[in-house]
């Protein structure tokens, strides 16, 4: 009688040993990379995942890596559809993702270039439009400004020489003298 339970105990564990052990995981995960043609990384797109069957949608923004990641994904007898979105980029649609218990599936995705379709529109007044590109400081002088002005000399070039902000070449230099040791 014992060796027929232990044959019997053997022979039902060896039994239990084959069955599928898939069905123990109600979870999987679905990870990946987004670059562009060149094999660069996307950073910032969009991910949107989508339950076929039910519609339950999960959304994530890839890293500055371009990672995504989506966990603790129900599995069952329905599928996935994944759409990636990145400014300048087509839309990149993958139906028919189906997961199994206990997956980690990578889906890496190659984003194709898109057409520009963002406009840039400036409008304003060109009275009111001030050069910020420049670090010149000038200046427009009257006749009567010109004649307030104490007259330097009777040559006009003297009048460049007390303008704001310029400096003679004549000055002699002056240099810091160091006491000798």
């Amino acid at each position: 009688m014992k060796n027929r339970t232990v044959i019997l105990v053997a022979l039902a564990l060896l039994i239990l040993s084959t069955v599928n052990l898939q069905a123990q995981f109600t979870s999987a995960t679905l990870t990946g990379v987004v670059s562009d043609p060149s094999g660069a990384v996307v950073p910032q797109a969009k991910v949107k995942l989508v339950n076929e069957k039910t519609h339950d949608t999960r959304e994530t923004i890839t890293n500055n890596d371009g990672y995504y990641t989506f966990i603790g994904m129900a599995v069952g007898d329905f599928s996935y559809g994944l759409t990636v979105e990145a400014k300048g980029f087509v839309t990149y649609d993958a139906p028919g993702i189906s997961l199994l218990g206990g997956e980690r599936r990578n889906v890496n995705v190659s984003l194709r270039v898109g057409n520009a379709t963002d406009k840039v529109e400036v409008v304003g007044v060109a009275d009111s439009i001030v050069p910020v590109d420049s670090g010149e400081k000038s200046e427009t002088l009257t006749t009567k400004e010109l004649q307030n002005y104490v007259q330097v000399g009777s040559n006009a070039a003297e009048y460049i020489k007390i303008m704001p902000g310029l400096a003679s070449a004549m000055a002699p230099a002056t240099r810091p003298t160091t006491p000798a040791k």
